[in-house]
């Protein structure tokens, strides 16, 4: 892992996270709520919110066949609004997050799986093009743009 990564959040917040993303009914707001009071700081709340649904999404993509290639990279933006791309590697939530997506997908519980990659941007995306009937096979998948999180997460460490 690059030492720019940012620290991985701790066991029990990365467990609570994928408790309540997995599930149906519960908002992104309760989930917020739920980690902050496990003692998560805003940032690392942040974090498993936006990354374990895109891991998960990626696990799913990554089996449906489609042809699609999967992102290698992700963008945020720095505090002067210049964009940078970096690999997804340097996202430690990304890699535990992926690792357990793979679990989940072959042993379940699929009902949580499924909860969780429908609050992927990237899902959404294939969705969308899926629903247009748009042949993605040789189409390449950008990866996320953070809106929330600020590059200075992978650039300062």
């Amino acid at each position: 892992m690059d030492p720019r990564s940012p620290a991985m959040p701790s066991a029990e917040a990365f467990e609570l996270a994928l408790t309540m993303l997995g599930r149906e009914g519960v908002d992104e707001e309760q989930a917020e709520r739920a980690l902050l009071a496990l003692g998560s700081e805003h940032w690392q709340m942040r974090r498993l919110l936006v990354w374990l649904p895109e891991a998960f999404a990626m696990a799913l993509i990554g089996h449906m066949k489609l042809g699609v290639q999967l992102p290698g990279t992700f963008t945020a933006s720095d505090a002067q609004g210049e964009l940078h791309e970096l690999p997804l590697d340097r996202e430690p939530v990304f890699a535990a997050g992926l690792q357990r997506a793979l679990a989940m997908y072959h042993e379940g519980p699929r009902a949580a799986f499924r909860a969780i990659c429908q609050r992927s941007s990237s899902l959404n995306a294939i969705d969308n093009a899926l629903n247009t009937g748009a042949d993605l096979r040789g189409a390449a998948l950008s990866g996320p743009e953070l809106l929330d999180i600020p590059a200075e997460t992978y650039l300062a460490h």
